[in-house]
C-alpha cells in the first residue's frame, strides 16, 4: 500500500480556499526560521501544485525514494513549515461571485477592542480573511458575497455597526491573483 499525503478539509472558506482550520499568521512575532535545502523546496513546490499526489508520485517528481520523502515531509510538518493542506474552490460556483475588500478604522485603539473586532469580522460566513495593519488603516477584511445589495447590507448593517468601528471604506474585487507554489526567499 502506498501511503497518500493527508488531505484535510473543513467547512471554513479563506481567501477561497477551503482550509483545514482557522489559521492565524502571526507577522511580527517571534517564530523560529527554519532551514530549507534545495530538496525540502522542491517538496514544497512539488505539494504546493499538487497536494493530492500519492507520496510514490511525489518521491518521483523529487527524485527521492518513497520512504525518504515521507520522513522529509513530515519533517517539514514537525518543524510547521506545512501547517495544512487545502482544496482550492471557485466562489462563484458557491454562489458567492462578487469580493470586497472593505478597509476599517477603530477608536478606540484598544486591544480588546481590536481583538473583539477582528473576532467579530472572523464569525461572518462572508469573511475570507482578516488583516490586523498598522498605519491608517487598523483592519483589512477580504468578503465574498452573492451581489452588491448583500455586500451593501453586510458593510452598512453589519459591520459599521461593530462596537469600535469608526469608518469603513470598501474596494470592490475586480481580479484576485494568489500564489500556489510558494518558495523560500534566498538568505
Amino acid at each position: 500500500m502506498v501511503p497518500r499525503i493527508t488531505v484535510i478539509l473543513t467547512h471554513q472558506i479563506c481567501m477561497g480556499t477551503l482550509v483545514a482550520q482557522q489559521n492565524r499568521i502571526n507577522i511580527g512575532k517571534e517564530t523560529e526560521v527554519t532551514q530549507i535545502d534545495r530538496t525540502d523546496a522542491q517538496i514544497l513546490a512539488e505539494l504546493q501544485s499538487d497536494a493530492r499526489q500519492t507520496n510514490r508520485a511525489l518521491a518521483a517528481g523529487v527524485g527521492l525514494a518513497p520512504s525518504t520523502t515521507l520522513d522529509r515531509v513530515r519533517s517539514l510538518e514537525e518543524r510547521g513549515v506545512i501547517t495544512g493542506y487545502h482544496a482550492t474552490t471557485d466562489l462563484k460556483a458557491l454562489g458567492r461571485p462578487i469580493q470586497a475588500m472593505v478597509a476599517i478604522r477603530l477608536h478606540p485603539k484598544t486591544a480588546a477592542i481590536v481583538d473583539r473586532v477582528v473576532e467579530q469580522l472572523w464569525s461572518l460566513p462572508e469573511t475570507l480573511s482578516v488583516f490586523m495593519l498598522s498605519g491608517i488603516d487598523d483592519i483589512l477584511t477580504h468578503l465574498s458575497v452573492q451581489d452588491t445589495d448583500a455586500l451593501r447590507h453586510l458593510v452598512l448593517d453589519r459591520i459599521s455597526s461593530i462596537d469600535g468601528v469608526v469608518d469603513e471604506r470598501t474596494s470592490l474585487v475586480f481580479e484576485h491573483r494568489r500564489r500556489t507554489v510558494v518558495e523560500p526567499l534566498e538568505t
